[in-house]
């Protein structure tokens, strides 16, 4: 006969499956509340990964402990319904796009890079600042100019002839960007570079001052595309609010839970419902402009599947990195907050065949790159 202790066990294990169950499902599902609505769904999808990884740790004990396997049953169902979710943040395809594919032609290659003014994040503030006559290489510009893609989004870009006050690389590698891309636009620090023709469009423009859409019709090897760099809202952290995150990532932020829910989670919230509404007044343009083939790329403060993400694609876009990448990745890496916010978003007659992250650390975002390929 089974001991009170052993019951209590097996019925502690049971309840401790059916306790995350909620929890999971709603951060594998928060993009897809309105934060107009409520926030609480928005913030619980940024913890996504660790329910994730609690629900198969509760999957792989349960069916390694003979007397727990029937509970295994929980985790197992809440794996297989929040699938979706995973592959949002691990895609899996195989396919490794080769050098053959590229010289087959039909392709060309995008990047969408938050650079950060170009200042190394590793540098002395003011030891980063190069003077115009400096030779000393810039990591990020010559990542730029390494990686040769044939169309740029930037955010956070100084442009290629700053002041010299703030120019943040030496002028060889301004004038090398200059020339290899003859076509640029910019909304603010928000630029398009491409070596394809194209034409700038004015957008109407979201009411943050940090936030921006830069827009361009290009002709791409005779594919009329429009291409939108995007910024959208930000969640505007203060030192001491990186501080304070710090202090609770560290262990030492006992008593400060209030403070913390007080000034990071209200500015969450609030950066929630800008970017939806941001969202939606960069969707309804492009649906305006009524233009097939369309790109939209840039820092979207915020990881896949968010509300604003899900109201730009709505039913005819596709995501770069879930048609192309291979597991996850992190696209910011600074100030401990490590998730993926950097997206290109796609729809019409291409197909994304390559996705990487780039490796240059130097900004507090890395870069990520597409091949597209025509499909006619």
């Amino acid at each position: 006969m089974k001991s009170a202790w052993h019951r209590i066990g097996i019925a502690s294990w049971w309840g401790l499956n059916l306790i995350t169950i909620p929890f999971t499902l709603t951060a594998a599902y928060g993009g897809m509340v309105n934060p107009a609505t409520t926030t609480l769904p928005a913030i619980m999808a940024m913890t996504y990964p660790a329910w994730a990884l609690l629900t198969i740790g509760l999957l792989g004990i349960s069916l390694a402990v003979r007397p727990l396997r029937k509970a295994a049953i929980l985790p197992g169902v809440v794996i297989l319904l929040s699938l979706p979710a995973t592959l949002s943040y691990a895609p899996v395809n195989l396919h490794i796009f080769s050098k053959n594919d590229a010289d087959a032609g039909n392709t060309f290659s995008v990047m969408s890079y938050n650079v950060y003014g170009l200042v190394d994040i590793y540098a002395d503030k003011d030891a980063a600042q190069h003077d115009t006559a400096a030779d000393t290489s810039n990591p990020t510009a010559a990542y730029l100019l390494k990686r040769d893609a044939d169309i740029m989004f930037l955010q956070e870009f100084p442009g290629f002839h700053p002041k010299k006050r703030d120019f943040t690389y030496p002028r060889a590698q301004a004038d090398s960007l200059e020339k290899r891309y003859p076509y640029v636009t910019a909304e603010s620090q928000e630029y398009l570079l491409s070596r394809f023709p194209f034409k700038p469009i004015e957008l109407r423009q979201p009411s943050d001052p940090y936030s921006w859409f830069t827009a361009a019709v290009a002709d791409i090897e005779g594919h009329e595309t429009l291409l939108v760099c995007v910024h959208l809202q930000s969640i505007g952290l203060t030192g001491a609010d990186k501080e304070l995150y710090r202090d609770l990532t560290d262990g030492e932020g006992r008593g400060q839970l209030r403070r913390a829910r007080q000034q990071l989670l209200g500015k969450l919230s609030h950066a929630f419902r800008e970017r939806a509404s941001e969202a939606r007044l960069l969707r309804a343009q492009i649906d305006s402009l009524a233009i097939n083939n369309v790109i939209v790329a840039g820092d979207f403060n915020d990881i896949p599947g968010c509300y604003a993400m899900r109201t730009i694609c709505g039913d005819d876009f596709h995501n770069a990195f879930s048609d192309a990448a291979l597991g996850p990745i992190i696209t910011y890496h600074a100030n401990r907050f490590y998730f993926h916010i950097d997206h290109i978003l796609y729809r019409g007659d291409m197909e994304a065949v390559e996705f990487k992250r780039g490796e240059c650390p130097n900004s507090d975002h890395y870069a990520v790159e597409t091949v597209f390929r025509w499909k006619n």
